[in-house]
């Protein structure tokens, strides 16, 4: 539900979108693109040199393909240049594909889709959980992105004639929210609802320009003045304080806590204390240096895995979590004299700096905190430091669009595994009915 915003701010804001052009926001980029032919290894090392998340990918033409009528035998295109990426000062001559975008949490969910079948991975023990990763990881290292069961879904693509003629507004809401258009990949990475980026791209596939969530929240930050009274709505009031967030405990395994990020469709999880009290979040951002060699540290528990991370040790194990200890007045004289010594930052334990706001937060203030520290989330605290809410870069984008053109935002996404399930079985049913017309028409 829309936050009750005066006419005059809903006017000024949609104003603000509809009037700004795409190319206003856009500056000149260094664009990384991915063969399809690159295999996990060598996708992964090169996100991980540019300390990059997702790059577009783009799939060669077929070696002995012809033009229409050519009797010829040699190739129409030459090989691609050896690497796993294209050359970015060259444009790409030929009938070349744009497959979908490439991001480290599509190589991870292939990953886990390879484990099934070999065990079951909750009830294993750390040891022989981190030699089945490495095992299954060392020959998942040499599978080809175009062979990945997941793959290509969050980002969108826009030709360059149409983003001279894009504003802010529609790219918002026909690019981000409801994207038309999500490579020639087919099914292998259902999207619902939104996406995180769109990619400008020009005739020659050359990919010089992405426009993220993150570009939007910061042009609308930018623009404060615009915002009205929706500037000093507060958390609560938006509805953000009192959302379900999904948590674990510091001493899940990362790689069970990728499957729950999987079952859930979500892309970070809190990790709580015993007593509830937030100590860390885990997100595919914490995996922007992963290779394939490293899958085995995968089976470590999310407090180790993040402190590792982060340079420092993890100090969660010499917390005392019991309920009937941490209440007692022998407990608290311990925590307060520690207290006193060093006032405690959030997210100290995993080496993390958590960006945190109370339910009295406004608007303003909390995107000039995902600004300011370039963070997709700010998770919203009780007084004992307990998450309530959190707020992301989709949550912002949706409230804005919920106030300018509520009938385009996109339905919810599914909740569970078996709604996405019904979703893929859906899809494939839907593709396989517009073969069978496709078919029936050239008999025809």
């Amino acid at each position: 539900m829309a936050p009750a915003c005066t006419p005059e701010t809903i006017e000024r804001i949609a104003t603000l979108l509809k009037d700004t052009n795409l190319h206003d926001l856009l500056s000149p980029q260094n664009v990384i693109i991915l063969k399809d032919s690159a295999t996990v290894e060598q996708s992964l090392k090169t996100l991980a040199s540019k300390r990059i998340l997702s790059s577009p990918v783009v799939a060669a033409p077929d070696a002995d393909a012809k033009p229409p009528g050519c009797g010829c035998l040699a190739p129409l295109f030459a090989p691609a240049p050896p690497g796993a990426h294209w050359p970015q000062e060259k444009g790409l001559a030929g009938n070349h594909q744009i497959l979908g975008f490439l991001d480290v949490r599509d190589v991870l969910s292939s990953f886990l889709a390879e484990l099934e079948g070999h065990g079951n991975l909750p009830k294993m023990k750390m040891l022989q959980k981190m030699r089945l990763l490495e095992e299954q990881g060392s020959s998942f290292a040499t599978t080809a992105i175009k062979d990945l069961k997941v793959f290509g879904g969050d980002g969108d693509f826009l030709h360059t004639s149409e983003a001279a003629q894009t504003s802010v507004l529609d790219v918002i809401v026909n690019g981000l929210l409801n994207p038309k258009e999500r490579g020639a990949h087919q099914g292998k990475h259902i999207v619902t609802g939104t996406v995180h980026r769109v990619a400008i791209y020009d005739n020659h596939f050359r990919i010089n320009n992405i426009i993220s969530q993150t570009d939007i929240i910061k042009f609308i930050f930018m623009n404060k003045g615009e915002l009205g009274d929706l500037a000093t709505k507060t958390a609560a009031e938006l509805g953000w304080a009192s959302r379900p967030v999904v948590t674990l405990g510091p001493d899940v395994s990362a790689i069970e806590a990728m499957l729950l990020m999987n079952q859930k469709q979500i892309s970070a999880l809190a990790v709580v204390d015993g007593v509830g009290k937030i100590i860390g979040n885990f997100s595919v951002s914490e995996m922007r240096t992963i290779m394939a060699e490293h899958f085995g540290a995968l089976a470590l528990p999310v407090g180790e895995f993040l402190a590792l991370e982060h340079g420092t040790e993890f100090q969660g194990y010499s917390h005392i979590h019991e309920q009937e200890v941490v209440q007692s007045k022998g407990h608290k004289f311990i925590t307060d004299r520690i207290a006193r010594a060093r006032p405690r930052t959030p997210g100290e334990e995993v080496g993390q700096n958590l960006i945190l706001v109370t339910p009295q937060a406004t608007m303003i203030e909390i995107l000039d905190k995902i600004v300011s520290h370039r963070i997709h989330r700010v998770y919203v605290i009780d007084e004992l430091e307990r998450p309530v809410g959190v707020v992301t870069c989709t949550d912002v984008v949706r409230l804005i669009i919920s106030l300018v053109q509520p009938a385009a935002l996109p339905a919810s996404r599914p909740s569970s595994a078996k709604q996405l399930q019904q979703l893929e079985q859906q899809e494939a049913e839907q593709q396989q009915h517009d073969q069978q017309k496709d078919a029936d028409a050239m008999q025809q």
